[in-house]
């Protein structure tokens, strides 16, 4: 009943009531008359009776069969009369109107008419036949006894009369069909009444229901004729005064929409470009700065080996470490810079996590082992589909992070095959991510614990550039942690078919070996050196022995973890081993020490220039790719 509508609704209110009261009313007419031609017919077939009974009271009483016969066959002249019989007081038949019946059993009451027996199709009366004071001069009925005063006259017999019940049948279905008639006439009647009312009534509302969806849809200057009358006409007035004034309230509206959109728009402009030259201001400040911090790296690395006491060698450790933290923050800042600056276009191609896992595990094994820490990388035989550089610095940047943030304990980076790829997880057990830090720890500068911003507990950027890094990349970044029980980082990343993989696929990221053994090894200058082969796409492998040199000399080229250069930074010497055993990788040296024109390595001289360096490896990488080429059939 709620979906109703309207018209339904009056409909049914007008109709209702008239169809339940002319249903009531045929019901009662229709058993009233029934019960009427029931009791007409009973009363018929009594009087019938006591008429015959009186009528043939003499030929009962001198037994003349003949007459009663008579008087039986002339009573079948009256309407609804089936049959007409005539019994002794014993109940023997006398006579009938058809052949003679059997003897009358049970008896009926003598004193009156009665009704003997009553079905669906016929009615049976039986009426007493008594014999009543004659004042007659008949010398015969003279002598007969008759009945006293008060005493009832002796029985002569009974005369039985069946009424047939066909006739009553048939004007029962005449009356319930003109009862029936009647009713459909009076609902046809009130179904017209109520439909002139319904439309009378309901135009209006459906009217201003129809206007009520045009309004909705942003047709506020619609208008009704109000020319319903009475309250339906006040209600179109009303709704009339409405729209016009949402009309008004609209046009205001739009207009302050408008101004403040342009003033919105006005300052995302602005802080787009306070945010662009932000960025760049940042960029270029961050490449600006990187030359003299490099020279004063080296300046500061020079002091402490000329150092003469320890007091002025803790000095210049101490200002070692201040520029170290300098060189990362400004490196940070200039990752983070660019890629909000220039933005990153990933280049897809079919990729081996393992090779990624490899390369990884050279470059943070020793920090881990450092501070104390396992770092396990789970074997795997997933290929996905990345990009190989933003992957590997997304990566390392996570790595990074679970250094720092985990004092003991392991450091776990795994692939999970699901439906919808392969889950790269890096899960740590350090101190935990309260949840509501859980969102602000990829904004720029924030960390949880380090309001007082200590150096050895970075700077707030590196989970930063992870999640610019994964949105560059479309990849889903999630993170699961609590405190106290460490934290998980996880990618999703789409899965791919090894057999897929094409030229890009198996393209390697040039790999520098540097090499951190021998004498006069410069630490501080291999990190800064470091850091710029990341920025210049290289893989830095840091060579910690002489015999990790000799075993990664003999690792083939076509494995992909070959390098295809020998880096020694102050330590030439660490080079012999590996020309010795026939190495054909081409080397570098930078030095502050002069070295002979006929050295079979190249030479920089210490401090080096970043740009000279860098145009240096290009080439060599060039000549590399090159011959790499000319190689395949």
């Amino acid at each position: 009943m709620k979906n109703w509508g309207i018209q339904t609704r009056i409909l049914i209110l007008a109709l209702a009531p008239a169809i339940v009261v002319a249903g009531a009313l045929s019901i009662y007419f229709v058993l009233a008359l029934l019960a009427d031609l029931d009791r007409d017919l009973r009363d018929q077939g009594l009087g019938l009776g006591r008429q015959l009974a009186a009528i043939a009271e003499y030929s009962a009483y001198s037994g003349d069969r003949q007459a009663l016969n008579s008087i039986a066959l002339a009573a079948l002249e009256e309407s609804h009369v089936n049959s007409v019989e005539v019994y002794d007081q014993n109940g023997d038949a006398l006579a009938a109107s058809g052949a003679l019946p059997p003897s009358l059993n049970p008896l009926p009451d003598a004193s009156q008419s009665v009704v003997i027996h009553e079905s669906l199709d016929h009615l049976r009366i039986a009426a007493p036949v008594l014999r009543h004071r004659l004042e007659a001069q008949d010398p015969f009925l003279a002598d007969s006894p008759t009945a006293g005063p008060g005493e009832l006259p002796p029985l002569l017999g009974w005369v039985v009369v069946e009424m047939s019940r066909q006739a009553l049948d048939a004007r029962r279905k005449e009356t319930m069909v003109f009862t029936l008639a009647l009713m459909l006439l009076t609902v046809a009647a009130t179904s017209l009444l109520a439909m002139v009312l319904v439309r009378q009534v309901s135009r209006p509302i459906i009217r201003l229901e129809r206007a009520v969806d045009r309004i909705r849809t942003g047709h506020l200057n619609l208008q009704l004729p109000a020319d319903s009358g009475g309250e339906l006409q006040r209600l179109e007035e009303g709704f009339n005064t409405m729209a016009r004034a949402l009309q008004e309230a609209r046009g205001n509206l739009e207009g302050k929409i408008h101004e403040a959109t342009r003033e919105l728009e006005r300052k995302r402009q602005e802080a787009e470009r306070s945010s662009l030259a932000k960025s760049r201001f940042l960029a270029a400040a961050s490449h600006d700065l990187r030359q003299p911090l490099h020279a004063l790296n080296l300046f500061a690395a020079d002091l402490k080996n000329n150092a003469s006491d320890p007091d002025q060698q803790k000095l210049a450790g101490q200002i070692g470490t201040s520029i170290l933290s300098m060189s990362e923050l400004l490196d940070a800042l200039l990752n983070i810079s660019r890629i909000d600056v220039a933005g990153v276009s990933p280049q897809y191609e079919v990729m081996s996590l393992q090779a990624l896992f490899e390369r990884l595990r050279h470059t943070f094994a020793r920090e881990a082992e450092s501070r104390g820490l396992r770092l396990r990388f789970r074997p795997t035989q997933a290929w996905i589909q990345g990009d190989p550089a933003l992957l590997e610095r997304l990566l390392g940047n996570l790595l990074t992070n679970a250094l720092r943030y985990t004092e003991r304990g392991s450091i776990l980076v795994v692939a999970r095959q699901r439906r919808q790829g392969w889950r790269l997880e890096v899960r740590d057990s350090g101190s935990g991510i309260a949840p509501e830090h859980q969102q602000a720890v990829f904004e720029e500068f924030f960390q949880v614990g380090n309001a007082e911003r200590e150096q050895g507990k970075g700077l707030g950027l590196g989970l930063a550039i992870v999640d610019r890094l994964a949105k560059a990349m479309e990849v889903p970044l999630e993170l699961r942690s609590a405190l106290g029980r460490g934290s998980t980082f996880a990618l999703l990343l789409p899965a791919a078919d090894p057999q897929e993989a094409g030229a890009g696929a198996t393209e390697q990221v040039p790999t520098v070996a540097l090499l951190t053994h021998g004498a006069g090894y410069m630490e501080a200058t291999a990190n800064q050196i470091m850091g710029w082969l990341q920025d210049w796409g290289f893989h830095c492998r840091r060579v910690e022995s002489a015999e990790g040199g000799l075993r990664l000399a003999a690792v083939p080229e076509e494995s992909g973890d070959a390098p295809f250069l020998w880096l020694a930074v102050g330590n030439p010497e660490s080079l012999s081993p590996l020309l010795d055993a026939g190495a054909g990788h081409p080397a570098v040296v930078i030095t502050p020490d002069a070295q002979s024109p006929d050295a079979p390595w190249f030479t920089l001289s210490h401090p080096v220039r970043p740009a000279k360096l860098r145009a240096l490896l290009l080439r060599l990488r060039d000549e590399w790719e090159d011959a790499k080429a000319d190689a395949k059939p």
